[in-house]
């Protein structure tokens, strides 16, 4: 398995790649438009992400907006059925119009609230088979 780890605090980075490297290739950027072209490298190299853990609040494109690019971008490349990635948002905010988005927008798996909590991102994984 590959993940594509999106968020703009390298902490986030080193606790996931930490926590999820015993489980699958871990890889992360910094901001919604590197992660647009990861994929599509990844995609090229025919080498595909699996699942895309999101963070929200990022400067100049925000997680949503990530989502969407690279939801297009799926479409655009004929990825589709189950060869589209699994998405886990990574966000600090629980509002109702930030998961309802998550979930009926961007086709989100999961949504994991930072804090993180290793016992609660893994059985949330696990939950929704993505371990």
């Amino acid at each position: 398995m590959k993940f594509l780890i999106i968020d703009d605090d390298e902490a986030v980075h080193m606790y996931l790649t930490q926590l999820l490297s015993p489980y699958a290739r871990c890889e992360a950027v910094f901001s919604g438009a590197e992660a647009i072209d990861k994929y599509r490298q990844a995609f090229e190299e025919k080498d595909p992400y699996d699942t895309v853990f999101m963070d929200i609040l990022m400067p100049e494109m925000d997680g949503h907006e990530a989502t969407k690019k690279l939801r297009e971008l799926e479409k655009e490349l004929q990825v589709n059925g189950p060869d589209e990635f699994k998405l886990v948002m990574i966000t600090s905010l629980k509002d109702t119009k930030n998961v309802s988005q998550a979930f009926f927008k961007g086709y989100a798996s999961c949504y994991i609230v930072k804090p993180f909590n290793k016992v609660h991102v893994m059985s949330e994984l696990r939950e929704n088979h993505i371990l």
